[in-house]
Formats: structure tokens, sequence, C-alpha cells
């Protein structure tokens, strides 16, 4: 219970009936209301300057009041926000919010608030008010700029996810560099595929061998992976080649004493030298004298040209379709007059052989003439007359249609055409090391699989879990149980992820130190979230630090193992370690042997 006298200084209202009541009871009192969320709770910062703002400067003529906004409707905008926000009210009506913990401006606000109310009694001029419901001018303003911070913030963020995946791929590409230095391959464009062929001999020259030949049906998503860091501009044309077929790419060889460098090796054969003209070779066959990049590119049509040649293959197959069906037709009427002439033949020599029959019998040697055959035969005339009439008609039509095209209209259903004037080249080999590195594992990951351990810039989720550097051996034997879902380790100096400072690599690399320990040591560990049961075990540890989510993990991994961490290092082996490691696998040997002869 309240002691006698006691003046309440703050309220709190939770419902909606309450909120209303609240409002008609301190109808005449400057009302400064406290908005907050049950999952944070009201602010703690400014409870002296609330005290302050009851006590010392308004007193009587005003009410101080927390407000939930969970269960409140006319306050239903301020639900899940843990800013502090604070709305000034008078007589039923809105006239000023605070945002923040700011207990200075608070206390101002609340005198400013008081000589205005006062000066409405003296002067009877009402200043403007609004609605409980509705948003005030700063309000809206203030959510635009925390929608603007917003924005900025996630651009931000998207900017350094892109940067270190950029800067990832570029590390994966230049280990495996290291690992392909006798490999290359060509990439032809699907319109592009005899010129391998045409350049076969050119292989010999420069000796290398063909290692292998693959079709690939590109998208638009795939094209980017295979000309990473290349010199060719992807332009619509470009693209629309690439997608229209599956590219050719050949992959090619050096021998094993060949220590040339194969990137130059292969752009000076395609993309500068001139062939030498042949002396067997008549001039108008000779191959002409420019490189064979350039002799294979091209330059994108324009669209009328690219409906102009639509419309000449589709005129040339249809004027094929009809030779093919005049000769067909030709061939039957050959077929045909060779069967009349046989049956006239046939008809000939029956009706000689009748009429000797006749002659013998004594009956006169022609018979009376037949009227009906010649009324057949004029039928079939006619049906003959009507289908060359058919024919022609059909024939006229087409040539009317011919005369109708026009290649600046666009016709409807009609197939993609790229902007004219775009380069498009034929074929691309790599430029640098590691666009070679990358076009190998993306269109032959095996052989590159068989050479070299297959990396990837696209890490799985994880999270930073920190350890007081006394529980390092405790943490190890974590390690050694989960060592694919532990990503990354190291020691450092400190208790912020983004100030601390490196100490070493690994745990024995620390206790091979002979620096002093410092009790703000700590083992951090990237440890990956595709499974649930390393990060529990080490939770089990009692960590002092763990990531709160995925997306701050990454932020906190990412200051304490930037990309490349530990590449240069490696772990110094004493030489009884080395003998231990070496007298492990005959231990092993022997106890399998023993099992054997004891199984037998």
């Amino acid at each position: 219970m309240a002691r006698k006298g006691q003046v309440s200084i703050q309220d709190t209202v939770e419902s909606n009936e309450e909120f209303e009541v609240y409002l008609q009871v301190h109808f005449n009192q400057l009302i400064c209301m406290e908005i907050y969320s049950e999952f944070c709770g009201y602010c703690l910062a400014t409870g002296n300057a609330v005290r302050k703002g009851k006590l010392e400067i308004g007193l009587e003529r005003i009410a101080m009041v927390k407000a939930l906004a969970d269960n409140i409707d006319a306050l239903s905008r301020f639900k899940y926000k843990s800013e502090p926000v604070f709305l000034f009210i008078v007589k039923g009506k809105l006239t000023r919010a605070m945002f923040g913990a700011n207990g200075i401006e608070l206390c101002r606000i609340i005198e400013e608030e008081l000589g205005l109310m006062q000066r409405e009694t003296e002067t009877g001029i009402e200043r403007a008010k609004f609605d409980i419901h509705h948003m005030l001018p700063e309000e809206a303003q203030k959510m635009q700029e925390d929608l603007k911070i917003e924005e900025e913030c996630r651009q931000a963020v998207e900017r350094l996810q892109v940067l270190t995946l950029a800067a990832r791929k570029k590390r994966v590409c230049e280990r495996l560099s290291r690992h392909v230095k006798r490999l290359n391959f060509i990439m032809f464009w699907p319109h592009c595929h005899q010129a391998h062929y045409d350049l076969y001999e050119k292989w010999d020259v420069i000796n290398i061998q063909v290692g292998a030949k693959e079709t690939f049906q590109l998208t638009e998503e795939t094209v980017k992976e295979a000309l990473y860091m290349s010199d060719v501009d992807p332009n619509e044309a470009c693209l629309h080649a690439l997608l229209k077929g599956e590219v050719l790419v050949v992959r090619f060889k050096m021998f094993d004493t060949d220590n040339r460098d194969f990137v130059k090796l292969l752009r000076h054969a395609l993309y500068e030298e001139i062939p030498v003209p042949k002396e067997d070779v008549p001039p108008e066959k000779q191959v002409p004298p420019i490189p064979a990049y350039k002799r294979y590119a091209t330059i994108s049509k324009t669209a009328r040209e690219v409906r102009r040649d639509r419309y000449e293959a589709k005129m040339q197959k249809l004027r094929e379709e009809k030779e093919e069906r005049e000769r067909l037709a030709a061939e039957q009427a050959r077929l045909a007059r060779e069967a009349e002439e046989e049956r006239e033949r046939l008809e000939k020599q029956r009706q000689e052989e009748e009429r000797m029959a006749r002659i013998q019998a004594g009956l006169p040697a022609e018979p009376e003439p037949d009227v009906t055959g010649e009324e057949v035969e004029g039928e079939e005339a006619e049906h003959v007359d009507t289908e060359v009439v058919e024919e022609a008609e059909e024939e006229q039509e087409k040539v009317e249609e011919e005369e109708e095209f026009h290649s600046d209209v666009t016709v409807e259903d009609e197939e993609y055409i790229p902007p004219g004037g775009l380069f498009v080249p034929g074929l691309y080999s790599p430029p640098n090391e590691l666009a070679k590195a990358n076009g190998l594992s993306f269109f032959f990951p095996k052989l590159v699989q068989d050479m070299a351990p297959m990396e990837t810039e696209h890490l799985p989720p994880h999270v930073l879990v920190m350890f007081s550097v006394d529980k390092r051996h405790e943490v190890q034997d974590v390690i050694n149980q989960f060592p694919q879902e532990i990503l990354a380790t190291g020691l450092f100096v400190g208790e912020d992820p983004y100030t601390m400072e490196h100490v070493a690599y690994s745990i024995k690399q620390y206790d091979k130190m002979e620096r002093l320990r410092k009790h703000k040591d700590r083992l951090a560990l990237m440890v990956s979230r595709k499974r649930s049961l390393p990060l529990l075990q080490l939770a089990g540890l009692n960590p002092c630090y763990i990531s709160s989510d995925v997306a701050s993990g990454e932020r906190d991994c990412l200051s304490l193992f930037p990309v490349g961490y530990g590449d240069d290092f490696e772990e110094e082996v004493s030489v009884k370690e080395e003998e231990i490691q070496e007298a492990e696998p005959e231990q092993q040997t022997e106890l399998e042997v023993k099992s054997n002869n004891f199984l037998i």
C-alpha cells in the first residue's frame, strides 16, 4: 500500500478500457504517455527525467503514464518496437511526440508543453492537435528516416556480402590455379563449332594435345560463372548467341616437361598470331591474314536484316518444296505416260488379235463404235484441266504473299532479335590464371577434383563461439570430434570481436608460445550451423560469447577470420609427434592382423 500523502509518479495502462478512462479522468491535464512493448518493457534510462517532470516541473498539471501498445488499438502502430516513445496529449488530442531515451530533452518538452497549454488557457486560441489514432508529422518523418536507415543498412550488408563472396572466390581460384598449370580450355559459341576443326593443325604447331571435348547448354546464371574474370563483353547479342544452343568446350594439356605459360601461349595463338599463307593452296582458298579470334567474330545484325534473312530462308524453303513437288509431279507424269503408252500398246495388240479372230470367223473386221468411252475420256480431260487451274491459283497466292512482306513490321510471336551492331565473339580463351582455374573447375569438375581438393566460396551458415583460453583443451576434444563443422579456429586477446588482436592460429601454436598469458585471451571458433550437435556440445562447455543469429555470426566471423585467414600457416610438427604419427598406422595394422587371426 502507498503511504499516506505519497504522490503517484507514473501510472500504468494495459487495455483499451483503461486507456479511454485515463484520457477522460485527466482530460484537463497534460498527459505524458510513455509507449512500450511487452517484449522489451518500459525505458529505465528516463526514470529520473520522469520523476523530475512530475515532482519538480509539472506537479498537478501533468499526468505521467505508461501504456502497453500490445493491447491498445489506438497505439497499435508502436507494437514490437524497442525504441522509447513519449506522446504528449492535451484534451484527448496529440500535440507532440518524442523518440529516444533523452531525459534532458524530455524535461525541456514538458516545460514547453505546459507553457503552451497555459497560453491556450489565457488567450483562448488553440493550436493544431491530432487524433490519437493518426500519425503526427514528426512520426511520419521519423518513420521515413528509419526506413531510409534500414534500406542503407540492407544495401551495406548486401554490398559486404558481394565483396566477401568475390574475395572468397578469388582466393579459391588462386589456390586452384597452382594445380592446373598444364591445363587450359577454349569455349566455342554454338554457331562456331566448326572453328575447332578448322584450327586443328594449329594445336600440333604449338605442341599441345586435346584432352577432351564436351558440349554444354548454358543459362543466364551459368554464363556468369563460365565468363568469370574474362575479357568478353556479355552484351545482349553475345548472351543470345551463347544461350541459343550448346557451346563446345575443348580441354587442352601440355607435356610434363613443357614449362611455357599456357595462358599466354593459347592467347597468342588465337588472338594475335596471323596465319602464314600456304604455297600449295590457291589464293581463293587461303585463310584470311587476321587472327582466329577476329576471323570467327561477328557483328550482330539489325532487326531489319534478321527479318529479311528469316524471310529469305523461309522463301527458299518454299521454293525448294515447290521444286520437290514439281519434280515429283513430273516423275509421276512420266510414269503415268509410260503406263498409258503400255496400255495403248496392249490395247492395240488386243484389237488386232480380235480383228484377226473376227476375219477368221467370217465377221466384219471392225465392230460398231462405242459412244460411252468417248464421254469418259472427255470427263477425265476436264478433271485434269481443273487440277492444273488450282495449282496455278496456289502459285499466284504465294507470289502475292512474297510481294506483301515488310521487314520493318514486327510479326506476332516473333523470336527475340537482339540489338544490332554489337560484337559477338566466336571463341574464348581465358586471359588469366584465375579465369582459367574457374573455367576448368566449372566445365571439368571431376578432373580438377582428382588433381586438387575442390573448395567453394559459399560457406555454410555459421556463428562465432568464444571461450576463455583455460578451456582450450576441452574445446579441442570437440574440435577433434567434429572437424568438418569447425570452419576456422584462432586465439585472440580482448573481449569485443571487432577489436580483438590475433595471437595464434591453433591451440598447439598457442601452447608453444613463450608469451605471458592474459586473462582476456580467448579461443574463437567459426562453427557451421548445418548440424546442431557440435554447437550444442560447445554450448555445454559454457562459452563466454555466442553470436545471436546467423547474420550476426557472419559479421562476427568476418571480423576475426577475414578471407584468406590461415592460408600461409603450417602447423609445426615435432620429431616425437612424427614418430607417433608413423607408429599409429603400424599399430592399426597389427591390430587388424590379430583380429583376423582371432576370427580364423
